[in-house]
């Protein structure tokens, strides 16, 4: 089970964790930004406004340090989702094109589509690796599978083998 925290720990590096929670602080919703801070400014027993001040970047880095908290599970899915559909758009759109699941700027717009088999989605990674690093299909199929239950058999089989030294 691919959970965020474990997605964040296991896949990503130090320079790819930044990026996906930097990610977060500047495209979440106000109200997300503010519980997140919130929760933050707790667990580091600062006070909300300090935390509030601080610049994306910098918590970004806070929030890496607390991924292995229970209490960040949904901001740290969030920051996947939103690193995904704002920073990685190109390779969303490029998979599901390689799937013909209709989309705008990889941005899924039908209900009407059936997600990939794991076969489906080893041929997707033979095609698209090429264009894009193996560590960012991974973060990419896993973080699918966690927000998307119906795609979880296919992408995290595949999120498995990507992870084995080739």
């Amino acid at each position: 089970m691919w959970t965020a925290r474990r997605i964040v720990r296991e896949l990503t590096d130090a320079d790819r964790r930044r990026r996906i929670l930097t990610a977060f602080w500047r495209h979440a919703d106000e109200g997300s930004r503010l519980v997140a801070a919130s929760q933050l400014a707790r667990a580091l027993h600062f006070r909300d406004d300090t935390i509030r001040r601080v610049p994306p970047e910098k918590k970004a880095e806070l929030l890496a340090a607390r991924a292995g908290s229970a209490e960040f599970d949904e901001t740290l899915a969030s920051a996947l989702m939103l690193y995904h559909t704002r920073d990685q758009r190109e390779m969303l759109a490029a998979f599901l094109d390689h799937w013909k699941i209709p989309h705008v700027n990889g941005s899924i717009e039908t209900d009407d589509y059936t997600p990939p088999s794991a076969g489906a989605v080893r041929e997707a990674v033979r095609a698209l690796e090429p264009r894009f690093d193996r560590r960012d299909i991974a973060i990419y199929l896993a973080s699918v599978g966690l927000l998307m239950e119906s795609w979880r058999e296919g992408v995290w089989a595949v999120v498995e083998e990507l992870r084995q030294p080739e």
